[in-house]
């Protein structure tokens, strides 16, 4: 096969922090740790330990497009990167806030920060609930990537722009039939 790590999928685990339910099969007693290239950016990460979401990739190649440089961007649910590199490799942002609570990803969301040459003071991670811990009147954008629903984290996006306002890049799951 050409590989160096064989592992089985499995569904991201009910809870919180949103685990990965993916186990290695092979090679016995390694590491989980697995490097997957996309839209030019290096995402490193445990695939026993962390989530990856390959059904997002057209939305972050879309962020990649915006141009923000001069911006300011919060991403409230930052993960291991998904959508904090597009923003900070691609699209220029100024400065980012990325907040995250599950500490492995945090862990992988550092790695992939130095990984793609982002340097420390464009960066800022937030280590814990955002809800809590998001900056207050500083955002020129707010990413809200969480899947099903990023509601419960919209008062603190709001709270999180800056005082002339900003955009709210709101995710969320929607019935067809709901949007019509």
């Amino acid at each position: 096969l050409g590989c160096k790590k064989i592992g089985r999928q499995r569904e991201v685990l009910n809870n919180s922090i949103r685990e990965s339910g993916a186990t290695l099969i092979w090679p016995m007693g390694e590491d989980g740790w697995v490097r997957h290239l996309e839209n030019g950016i290096a995402y490193c990460f445990d695939v026993t330990k962390c989530m990856f979401s390959s059904g997002n990739v057209t939305e972050k190649a879309r962020v990649a497009g915006f141009d923000c440089k001069d911006q300011v961007v919060v991403d409230m649910f930052a993960g291991i990167g998904y959508y904090t590199l597009p923003y900070l490799c691609k699209a220029g942002a100024k400065h980012l806030y990325a907040c995250e609570w599950n500490p492995e990803a945090v862990k992988a969301l550092r790695t992939n920060l130095k990984e793609n040459g982002v340097e420390d003071a464009r960066c800022t991670v937030l280590e814990g609930d955002c809800r809590a811990n998001a900056p207050v009147g500083v955002a020129d954008r707010v990413n809200l990537g969480l899947i099903p629903s990023s509601e419960m984290a919209w008062p603190a996006a709001i709270r999180s722009l800056c005082a002339r306002g900003g955009w709210l890049h709101v995710h969320t799951n929607c019935l067809e039939k709901d949007i019509g």
